[in-house]
């Protein structure tokens, strides 16, 4: 029989895996985001959400993009609630494009009890202002094919 080893937390942190479905033209109009708590270095924790990035987005519920994006399309309509996926590229954009799911990830964070000289407590894992994140663009396809496409 295989004895049990303790395994204390290393440095535990909330990291949090970003999808970005956009059609053939690069045009997101929903995204979906799911977090982890992880320990260890950054380059472990980011292996885990790197590992899941092309599958779990099966279990992430989505939600359209915020009708304060809007962009021109190509034959110049105004199209609100879509974002392209250049817009993932930049310093700024991912974070507008995704905070409505940060700040509903993090509510979503469950209290934990721990004893402390005798004395439960309350604690609580937080979601980082600016978290370890793994962005994956998840193609759709017109045959209704999800093709994620994850950076190596």
């Amino acid at each position: 029989m295989t004895q049990a080893v303790p395994r204390p937390l290393d440095n535990p942190e909330a990291c949090v895996n970003l999808w970005a479905y956009a059609d053939d033209d690069g045009y997101i109009a929903r995204i979906a985001a799911r977090a982890y708590a992880l320990c260890g270095s950054d380059d472990a924790k980011l292996a885990t959400p790197h590992q899941l990035a092309a599958s779990d987005f099966l279990h992430a519920e989505w939600q359209g993009v915020s009708k304060q994006f809007v962009i021109e399309g190509g034959e110049g309509q105004r199209m609100e609630g879509i974002a392209h996926a250049s817009m993932l590229n930049d310093e700024v954009t991912p974070g507008v494009l995704f905070a409505r799911l940060f700040d509903q990830l993090a509510t979503q964070v469950p209290e934990q009890a721990r004893t402390v000289n005798g004395q439960y407590e309350a604690s609580r894992l937080e979601l980082p202002d600016d978290p370890l994140t793994v962005t994956t663009v998840v193609m759709e396809l017109d045959n209704g094919q999800l093709v994620p496409v994850a950076a190596p």
